[in-house]
């Protein structure tokens, strides 16, 4: 059932609002600050932590291992009882200053956190379990929020880019505040032939009675993850993440955010939102960005779109994600249409988009389906797919000439 919403929010948002409740809308591999509440026996209870990447660490209050990562390395999870590895699919990498401070003014100075405190400020601001909304920010573009179903059992909002253009502008922000040089040593250590950031979103959650247990991919051979960035954390707060022993879900562990430290999850990392309640603390909340990573080809692309883009961007387009491949690095590999000693190079930047050009489906009269009532590329999910082009999902592709 549609309808549309009149929630009041700060009176910078659009006017115009639209709210959705679709059947199903959680198929969302969610790119979450993880975890289902657990106890795990090993775990110790002291608060302290250290900033000097590559040293040692006391126990902040979590199951695993928690020392900084120097830059440049991709340290696997491992549990810090045993320092057995937890999961073959979960690391941990530190991240240039530069990049948490520029997505955090990124998102002071376009709205998006003050909507993120807006949502999760009274029950009254929430969007209704498995709803969602479009809405424009403060930098004037087209951002989609949603909810997950009560099975979620939380207060959690995903707030994403709605279209390419808002896409291209926060992808474009990343990239150029150190992101670029995490994809690069990520894909050296980890032994890829190439990677793109293509997949984008904010999450944020005042309270959580329990975690909903999944896995964001499976069945990708290593090569799609989840980098889950913290950008705001309650002081004094247990540990945020839960990520389950990789042949036992009865096995918990839990993780302690760090400032400047990005988790990387993988195929078949089973993990849940922990459980949490800042709620005694007014606009007290927990606020993470998250970028879908892939090294996309020919054979991996169908699964990748149809288990990972299940938001209003991107859509689960194979030909635009193949159009995506290898964009911000590519390794150098030997080449065997450009002779005997041919050498793809060594790649890291931004190639654009390639080789796609959006269409819309024929058969639906796209024109007439939307004319007088634009609310409807918003509205309904099959207009949207199907009328991409009438819907403005997309950016023409001189933007990248």
């Amino acid at each position: 059932m549609t309808r549309i919403t009149k929630k009041q929010l700060p009176h910078h948002y659009a006017a115009s609002r639209v709210l959705r409740s679709r059947k199903g809308l959680v198929t969302f591999s969610i790119l979450v600050a993880v975890s289902l509440i657990g106890f795990f026996t090993h775990t110790k209870n002291n608060d302290v932590s250290s900033t000097n990447s590559g040293k040692s660490e006391e126990d902040i209050g979590g199951d695993f291992e928690q020392i900084i990562p120097h830059i440049g390395e991709v340290m696997p999870l491992s549990w810090q009882a045993d320092r057995n590895l937890v999961t073959p699919n979960a690391y941990r990498v530190s991240l240039p200053p530069e990049l948490l401070r520029a997505m955090k003014e990124y998102c002071d100075t376009n709205g998006l956190t003050e909507l993120a405190r807006h949502y999760i400020l009274s029950e009254e601001n929430n969007i209704s379990p498995g709803g969602e909304e479009y809405l424009t920010l403060k930098d004037g573009l087209l951002w989609y929020a949603q909810r997950p179903a009560k099975k979620w059992k939380s207060d959690m909002h995903w707030i994403s880019p709605a279209n390419e253009e808002t896409h291209e502008a926060y992808l474009k922000l990343i990239n150029e505040n150190g992101f670029l040089s995490v994809l690069n040593y990520i894909g050296d250590k980890l032994g890829l032939d190439s990677l793109v950031a293509y997949h984008l979103t904010f999450i944020v959650v005042s309270h959580c009675e329990r975690g909903f247990l999944h896995h964001d991919t499976t069945g990708t051979d290593g090569k799609v993850f989840n980098v889950i960035i913290p950008m705001e954390m309650v002081d004094g707060s247990p540990p945020e993440l839960i990520i389950t022993k990789f042949d036992d879900d009865h096995v918990k562990g839990r993780l302690k955010y760090q400032t400047n430290v990005a988790v990387l999850i993988g195929d078949d990392a089973r993990h849940a939102t922990s459980e949490c309640d800042y709620r005694d603390e007014p606009g007290a909340m927990r606020l993470a960005a998250t970028v879908y990573i892939a090294d996309i080809n020919e054979d991996n692309a169908e699964s990748i779109a149809s288990g990972t883009l299940t938001q209003a961007f991107p859509l689960p387009d194979v030909d635009w994600l193949l159009s995506q491949r290898a964009r911000h690095w590519e390794r150098d590999i030997m080449r065997t249409d450009i002779g005997e000693n041919g050498v793809r190079k060594h790649f890291v930047g931004d190639r654009g988009r390639r080789g796609y050009d959006p269409y819309d489906n024929e058969h639906m009269d796209c024109a007439n389906r939307v004319a007088g009532n634009p609310s409807k590329c918003e509205i309904d999910w099959d207009t949207r797919s199907q009328c991409p082009v009438t819907c403005g999902v997309y950016l023409d592709s001189s933007h990248w000439l």
